[in-house]
């Protein structure tokens, strides 16, 4: 009798998990956010005839013309009104200026679920606008999706977050329910939201494209004055695969490591390689550890195991990536040392 129940109950459990994930998630209507939004604002005790004045212009509009990305914007407007701390961060949204995650979240975390989650979303998608993917994440945890005033807003931008940061699973799984659980996409969503889903399903590790995304991201963090541990073990990985990627070039330039033993080289050798994956490789793929530390010109090849690599790199890949490989060396080369550190 006791298995049965158990089991019964891990039953329903999983039903419940299913129909969690399958649930449907709608914008809220314009008339519930408008009267949560207000009966949150007025339970803060508000005394400043001039604000309540403004909160009632900013809601004096048709319901009909609301979008839920609208009503959200609102929703923000209205709670950097009335609180300090929300206004704190729409000031930071308004200027690009960006404080510590962690007291961001701090702030955030003391207001009710409704205003919390809406605070999250708006500045989530303000951080995955501006670039800021890695904190676009941090402020999308503990979002309760039942809150939203716009589910589909949500989904999209944690979605560019992940895609950019080449989060391929969690990617995947955030647009499967932005195209397939979330009602009233935008059509600017779905059609990049299909980019995106077709572009991580390509992606595969360690091929060049996702090498030449990884440089390309290392940029996009030293531009914003960030070079720190996260960065240098982003370079750290980038100088890693480049490494084993040369030497599979070089099993695949000797004829796959080994073979027919007559000397010759195989016919596709002897053509640089048509998409971003090395082709027809039977290298381990094992890599020797190396010393690249923090310092100008980290990672630097001796002059002959240089010349070695770019005239493989010039033989072998496509002009697209050997010139992406040659610029971030190059400007890896000429980083000066002492460059500002950060955690990021």
């Amino acid at each position: 009798m006791r298995v049965l129940i158990f089991t019964l109950i891990v039953s329903l459990s999983s039903a419940f998990a299913v129909a969690a994930e399958e649930r449907l998630h709608a914008p809220m209507p314009a008339d519930t956010v408008k009267a949560k939004v207000l009966d949150w604002a007025a339970g803060q005790g508000l005394q400043d005839k001039a604000i309540i004045e403004s909160v009632g212009k900013l809601w004096a509009i048709s319901s009909e013309a609301r979008t839920a990305d609208d009503l959200l914007d609102r929703a923000a407007q209205t709670f950097g009104m009335v609180d300090p701390g929300a206004k704190q961060l729409l000031y930071r949204c308004q200027f690009g200026s960006l404080i510590a995650p962690d007291a961001e979240l701090a702030v955030i975390d003391k207001f009710e679920p409704f205003v919390a989650t809406n605070l999250r979303a708006f500045v989530m998608k303000f951080d995955a606008q501006s670039g800021f993917f890695d904190e676009a994440l941090a402020v999308s945890e503990k979002i309760e999706v039942s809150q939203l005033i716009d589910p589909a807003s949500y989904f999209f931008f944690k979605a560019v977050a992940e895609h950019r940061l080449l989060k391929k699973k969690e990617g995947l799984a955030t647009l499967k329910l932005l195209k397939s659980n979330t009602s009233d996409v935008p059509v600017r969503y779905s059609s990049l939201a299909e980019l995106m889903e077709k572009d991580l399903e390509g992606l595969e590790e360690k091929s060049l494209n996702e090498v030449s995304r990884m440089m390309s991201d290392v940029e996009r963090r030293l531009g914003q004055g960030r070079g720190g541990e996260r960065v240098q073990k982003v370079e750290e990985e980038i100088v890693s695969r480049l490494d084993e990627i040369i030497k599979k070039l070089e099993e695949q330039a000797k004829g796959g490591g080994g073979g027919g033993g007559n000397g010759q080289q195989p016919q596709q050798a002897q053509q640089p390689a048509q998409d971003s994956r090395v082709k027809g490789s039977t290298a381990p793929g094992e890599v020797d550890k190396r010393d690249i530390g923090n310092k100008s010109g980290w990672g630097a090849l001796p002059p002959k195991e240089q010349a070695k690599a770019k005239n493989l790199i010039d033989r072998e890949l496509p002009p697209h990536y050997r010139n992406a490989i040659e610029q971030y060396l190059k400007k890896l080369a000429t980083r000066p040392e002492g460059a500002p550190q950060s955690n990021k």
